[in-house]
């Protein structure tokens, strides 16, 4: 591993752990997701994208939201999955009590992207501090296509248009199924902004660890009805997209818009940005700029 992603990993766990001192609890309408539903979907980088992370109405012990929109881009880990036809996107999660279980899906417009995940996590609550163990069943019949075809050979190096990146990477490639257990931890005692930490070891690809510290932020604009969502994250890769480099992976940040429609529905846009660096720009990844939208519902 080089020096520098050593140090950055060690400067960005020390900054985590002190950003913990008490803030007021959050307590709004059921549109908006918990941080433990926010956490599953940032752990398994189902929508990379800003996350409204406010609690959930905390009188029922039971909550649903679905969610469908459009990605320009389905980028992965910053890696780009779809290329410039994007994909259809949609999910499905249930609460009861601290338990949640989630169904996400993405299918590639003009691409031959297929993506299932099936989530199931747990939210541990210590003052304002939260803990999500889980694990998520990843499926991509389009990553047995590829490595069958004369498309592309490397790890995740479908979701690139114009190139093929030889042999060089073929000795870690993504499973078709992936038996993926993550971790989240984070604190919501920081009024607006939420800290996460986000571990994820792929136990069907060894080395298959990644490791994505990240800022959330969710910003009232007006009257509770319109709010923004900036974010940034930095991310280390531990063998997840290559066993090259160890280290660096990538730095995004977006800033999503959100405005409720009612009680119950919302539509969302936001613009992304995921910087390559060492570890990506080892597999020949550049960097990526897509924008999403969509429609959510939460009870």
């Amino acid at each position: 591993m080089k020096i520098n992603s050593l140090l950055v990993l060690v400067g960005l766990a020390a900054t985590t752990s002190v950003l913990c001192a008490h803030g007021p609890g959050h307590v709004h309408s059921a549109r908006e997701r918990s941080p433990e539903q926010a956490a599953i979907t940032e752990a398994v980088d189902v929508q990379e994208t800003g996350i409204p992370v406010r609690a959930a109405d905390s009188d029922r012990i039971w909550g649903v939201n679905v969610t469908t929109g459009w990605e320009s881009r389905h980028v992965h880990y910053g890696v780009d999955e779809s290329g410039s036809s994007g994909a259809y996107v949609n999910e499905v999660g249930v609460r009861i009590g601290d338990f949640s279980v989630n169904v996400w899906n993405g299918f590639g417009l003009g691409n031959d992207l297929v993506e299932w995940d099936f989530t199931a996590a747990y939210n541990v609550e210590l003052g304002p501090v939260f803990l999500v163990p889980g694990y998520n069943l990843r499926y991509v019949p389009s990553y047995a296509k590829d490595s069958h075809g004369e498309e592309e050979s490397g790890h995740e190096e479908h979701g690139h248009e114009e190139e093929e990146h030889g042999e060089d990477h073929s000795e870690h490639v993504h499973n078709t199924y992936g038996n993926e257990l993550f971790l989240v931890l984070g604190t919501t005692a920081i009024p607006y902004v939420t800290p996460s930490t986000v571990f994820i070891w792929d136990l069907n690809n060894n080395p298959g660890g990644f490791l994505e510290f990240r800022l959330d932020g969710d910003l009232p604009v007006y009257d509770d009805i319109v709010s923004l969502q900036p974010y940034a994250l930095l991310g280390l890769n531990f063998g997840y997209n290559t066993s090259e480099v160890y280290g660096l992976n990538n730095f995004q940040f977006g800033l999503q818009g959100t405005v409720a429609i009612n009680d119950y529905v919302s539509a969302f846009a936001g613009v992304n940005y995921s910087v390559a660096l060492e570890a990506l720009e080892a597999i020949d990844q550049d960097d990526v700029f897509w924008v999403n939208v969509g429609l959510s519902f939460a009870y």
